[in-house]
């Protein structure tokens, strides 16, 4: 085996699930700070924040999982 496909092995079975897992749990703990808001506006834009944040990470998860796609057709790797 040579080191493209190990580490396309380890993208596809470590850092994939371990990222869609964090991202679950980002909305769950940005969908309880909504619920224990109680219509606080600084507690509820905390939480829109998290929600934010939560979805700025999938696109960058995203995109950093293109782009080394992409690096390693160009490369021929």
């Amino acid at each position: 085996m040579d080191i493209s496909t190990i580490m396309s092995n380890v993208i596809k079975m470590v850092m994939w699930p371990l990222f869609s897992g964090l991202v679950v749990i980002m909305f769950m703990y940005a969908g309880i700070l909504y619920l224990t808001a109680n219509g606080d506006p600084s507690r509820l834009t905390k939480a829109k924040s998290a929600v934010i944040w939560a979805v700025a990470g999938i696109a960058v998860g995203i995109l950093a999982y293109s782009a080394q796609s992409l690096i390693g057709k160009i490369l021929g790797v």
